[in-house]
């Protein structure tokens, strides 16, 4: 009767063992196909205008292939990436949509990329130019046209995200006022002036906002497209890219920047000049892409860095946007 208890009660044992572990397959399957289905219809929606990336399609299948082996992590990370490549690539053929539609802004042959001069003021009266010649500056921004100019609000504070002093080096270190010999920094000034060259239709600039997602959702200057650093650059701290890979490096370099591959490496003679920025002189994202890139051999009169970022640009009170 004890053997026989005994027997039971591991019966019984190995039973509890094993519906906690039946029960987490079946979970992790369940979510290793929803990540393939989130990523299937993310190719599908680049495919539907023309901005499905060349390997997007092949990564779905293996990660489909990975559900016969069980190898449902290995599944759920490969559609992952396949699913951020969908999306940059919808988002890239809006984006250079949006570039093409000068003519949202044309009445006639007139065109309204920058608010005409304000009247002079009566002496005491409160204005709020960007500078005296300059009221504001629309551009587009996800097919709107968005005014950027100066808030008139008196009472109006900085963003609670930038009231923040104590920020932890490293990874928040002051920075250079040079990202990389032959970059040129820019300030708010230079870089509405750019602002101004994509609503005139001008194909061969970027505003690139190099933070990643989370912080981009709080607010980000319009006009830009947002490509996380991570997304460029290989985070020196895990030593992996965090939401991409080499190979969706490489497809933002072609389909984003403009770059061409080639057998020797890259060529860069149709490339975009790129206006980059991240989160202020504290911030480091920019930066360190700025450096990648320029190590990959893009000219560096191509590249342009706005080393104020958002605290800068929310500080003298211009115009942000929420994705």
């Amino acid at each position: 009767m004890k053997i026989r208890g005994f027997s039971t009660g591991l019966a019984a044992a190995s039973l509890m063992i094993a519906l906690p572990l039946t029960s987490s397959w079946s979970a992790t399957r369940t979510e290793a196909e929803k990540a393939i289905a989130a990523s299937d219809e993310a190719r599908k929606q680049a495919a539907s205008v023309g901005g499905e990336w060349r390997d997007t399609g092949k990564m779905v299948k293996e990660a489909r292939s990975l559900l016969d082996t069980h190898e449902y992590l290995k599944a759920i990370d490969i559609a992952n990436k396949a699913k951020r490549q969908g999306e940059l690539g919808y988002q890239q053929v809006l984006d250079q949509r949006n570039v093409r539609m000068a003519d949202y802004f044309r009445t006639g042959k007139e065109t309204a990329t920058v608010a005409p001069a304000a009247p002079a003021p009566e002496e005491g009266a409160m204005t709020n130019m960007i500078t005296p010649e300059l009221g504001s500056v629309a551009v587009l921004y996800k097919g709107q046209r968005v005014v950027v100019k100066r808030g008139h609000d008196k009472q109006a504070t900085l963003p609670q995200e930038f009231l923040k002093t104590d920020r932890g080096c490293p990874p928040f270190c002051v920075q250079p006022m040079v990202a990389a010999v032959g970059v040129d920094t820019i300030g708010e000034l230079e870089l509405l002036g750019y602002l101004e060259k994509l609503a005139n239709g001008d194909e061969s600039v970027l505003i690139v906002d190099s933070r990643t997602p989370d912080w981009v959702m709080r607010g980000t200057i319009p006009g830009s497209v947002n490509v996380p650093w991570t997304s460029i650059t290989q985070d020196s701290l895990s030593g992996m890219f965090d939401s991409s890979d080499e190979s969706s490096r490489h497809g933002i370099l072609e389909n984003q920047f403009g770059a061409t591959r080639t057998d020797k490496g890259w060529d860069f003679a149709e490339a975009k000049t790129l206006v980059l920025f991240c989160n202020g002189i504290w911030c480091p994202q920019s930066s360190t892409n700025i450096k990648t890139l320029v190590a990959l051999g893009y000219p560096v009169d191509k590249l342009k860095w706005y080393r104020g970022g958002m605290q800068d640009w929310v500080s003298v009170g211009l115009t942000t946007v929420k994705p």
